[in-house]
C-alpha cells in the first residue's frame, strides 16, 4: 500500500490485516514491541488545512510510538499565506527528506493531484477531504465495531445526523460494504439526506425511533449549529435535538447490546445527551484510543513494504 485516498480502494483482505495489526497494539496499550519501531530515521509531516484535534493528534502520538520524526505544519504561519500552494508546500518538504504526509484539505479532489506530484518515494494519507473521505476513521470505526461485535454481515449500523455533509459516514458506508456489511439505516431531515448512489442497498429514514429499530451500532454524526439554523429553516438546535438528538429513552428501540459511536467533536445537547454519551453504551473514548492504534497499523504496514 503505497498511499490511503480513499477506503473503497483497499479489499476485504486488506482492511481485515490492518484491523488485525491494530489489535496488537491495543493489546499493548498502544506501544509497540521494540522491533515494531520500523519508523525510525523517517519524518511524517502533518498538513491540516481545516481544524482537527483528534485526527492530527493521533497520527502525531502513532507516528512517534513507532520512531518517526513529526512536524505538524501551521497552515498560518507558512509560506502558504504568502501565496505558496498545498502541492509546492509538499515538495519542498519532500526535498527536506519528509517520508509522510496526512494531509486534510476541503478541496475535493485535491489529494489526487498531490499524488500525481509526488517524487515516488513518499506516502500520501488522507486525513479528511472536503466531505468526501476519511479513510482513517472509517477504519478505526470498524475496528471499533469488530471488538464488540461477531461480524459484520449480521448487525445492523445506523447513522443519524447531517450525512449529506459527511466525509465519516461515507468512509464507514464504504468500509461496511467491503468487510460485508448488510444492513445500513440512515437517518436524517430531508435536508440533510445524501445522494443515495454513494450509499447502494441503505435506506433512508426521517423517523428516528423507526430507524433505530434492532440497531446494533448507532453512530452520531457532529451537527453545527450554525448549519442547522442556515440550512433548516423550520428547525433550531433544540428542534433538533428533540426530533433526533440521541437519549436513553431514544434508544430502546435498539437491541439491548447497542454500541454508540461519535467521530468528535460533540455537540452536547445537540446530537446526543450526557447520559448517552457518557453512558454503559458509549464507545465514543474507545474509539480515540482505536483511532491511535488504526493509524499505527496503517504507518506500519506501508513502511513493511518499503523495507521489502
Amino acid at each position: 500500500m503505497k498511499h490511503l485516498l480513499y477506503l473503497k480502494e483497499l479489499n476485504q483482505s486488506t482492511i481485515s490485516k490492518l484491523l488485525a495489526k491494530a489489535e496488537t497494539f491495543l493489546s499493548t496499550n498502544n506501544f509497540p514491541p521494540q522491533e515494531d519501531k520500523n519508523l525510525q530515521g523517517t519524518t511524517l509531516a502533518n498538513l491540516f488545512l481545516e481544524p482537527s484535534t483528534r485526527t492530527r493528534s493521533s497520527f502525531q502520538i502513532a507516528a512517534k510510538r513507532l520512531g518517526a520524526d513529526v512536524l505538524n505544519i501551521d497552515d498560518q504561519h507558512s509560506s502558504r499565506v504568502k501565496g505558496e500552494s498545498i502541492i509546492d508546500t509538499i515538495r519542498t518538504l519532500e526535498a527536506m527528506g519528509v517520508n509522510y504526509f496526512v494531509v486534510r484539505h476541503k478541496e475535493r479532489g485535491i489529494l489526487s493531484k498531490i499524488v500525481a506530484s509526488l517524487d515516488g518515494g513518499s506516502h500520501l494519507i488522507n486525513g479528511g477531504e472536503s466531505s468526501e473521505s476519511h479513510p482513517t476513521q472509517g477504519l478505526l470505526d470498524l475496528l471499533t465495531i469488530k471488538k464488540h461485535k461477531k461480524s459484520f454481515d449480521q448487525i445492523k449500523v445506523a447513522i443519524v445526523g447531517d450525512i449529506k455533509h459527511s466525509r465519516v459516514a461515507r468512509s464507514l458506508a464504504e468500509g461496511l460494504r467491503i468487510m460485508a456489511g448488510k444492513k445500513l439505516a440512515l437517518i436524517a431531515p430531508e435536508e440533510f439526506k445524501p445522494n443515495m448512489e454513494f450509499y447502494p442497498k441503505a435506506e433512508h429514514y426521517k423517523n428516528l425511533d423507526q430507524g433505530l429499530v434492532n440497531a446494533d451500532v448507532v453512530v452520531a454524526l457532529r451537527v453545527q449549529k450554525e448549519r442547522i439554523e442556515s440550512l433548516t429553516k423550520t428547525m433550531s438546535p433544540d428542534d433538533y435535538f428533540e426530533q433526533y438528538g440521541l437519549t436513553k429513552k431514544r434508544l430502546q428501540p435498539c437491541n439491548e447490546d447497542v454500541i454508540v459511536m461519535h467521530p468528535g467533536p460533540v455537540n452536547r445537547g445537540v446530537e446526543i445527551s450526557d447520559e448517552v454519551a457518557d453512558g454503559t453504551n458509549s464507545v465514543i473514548r474507545e474509539q480515540i484510543t482505536n483511532g491511535i492504534a488504526i493509524r499505527m497499523a496503517l504507518l506500519s504496514m506501508m513502511q513493511a513494504e518499503v523495507m521489502k
